[in-house]
């Protein structure tokens, strides 16, 4: 199996990345992955429904996964001798937005999963002065970060990025006492002291 990052919106595929979709005899993967991928699919696609069960996929599988597979992608359902081939992702479009080194970065998760421990992570790293790129829940957005953050006494800059890539992409740039308004539900947020 292969599985291939598609990139974060349209016109982010590696060439790596369209050979391998190219040459694919099947290809599974969400609409959105589908959709970016489209110009350069030759084959039958299908949907997936249940990621869990990737291992359960023929071997000559080609899985696309939005943005790169391995930040909070399914590369983590990689087996042993499958290939991942990485796409552009939203953390490197964000900080080539802003200018930032992705080398000082602390990247936490919280999409599709218990926000409480990327609550715990942000508030550490926050405390010790890194720039943090979270990728959000419903239940741990912009809200909630700001908030968190007011109750620490920090103030720091919080940057949204909507629909990074896409022609309608947009960046408001707030702080915790003035946070940033979100208007879409894919979204991204870098929060820090290195934001300007």
């Amino acid at each position: 199996m292969k599985i291939v990052g598609v990139g974060v919106g349209p016109g982010m595929l590696t060439v790596e990345a369209a050979k391998a979709i190219r040459h694919a005899e099947v290809i599974y993967g969400s609409g959105r992955a589908i959709e970016l991928a489209a110009e350069h699919i030759c084959c039958e696609t299908k949907h997936i429904k249940d990621y869990s069960r990737l291992h359960e996929l023929p071997d000559n599988a080609v899985v696309l996964s939005t943005g790169d597979p391995n930040l909070s992608g399914l590369g983590k359902y990689a087996r042993p001798g499958d290939v991942v081939i990485p796409g552009i992702s939203s953390l490197q479009a964000a900080c080539a937005r802003l200018h930032i080194d992705q080398s000082g970065i602390v990247v936490i998760t919280a999409h599709g999963r218990d926000p409480a421990p990327a609550a715990v992570k942000l508030r550490s790293a926050i405390n010790l002065g890194f720039t943090v790129f979270l990728l959000p829940a419903y239940e741990f957005g912009v809200k909630q970060v700001a908030a968190m953050l007011l109750s620490m006494g920090i103030d720091v800059h919080i940057a949204v990025f909507e629909r990074l890539g896409y022609q309608d992409e947009r960046l408001e740039v707030g702080s915790v006492s003035e946070p940033p308004c979100v208007n879409s539900q894919l979204y991204c947020i870098m929060v820090g002291y290195a934001i300007v």
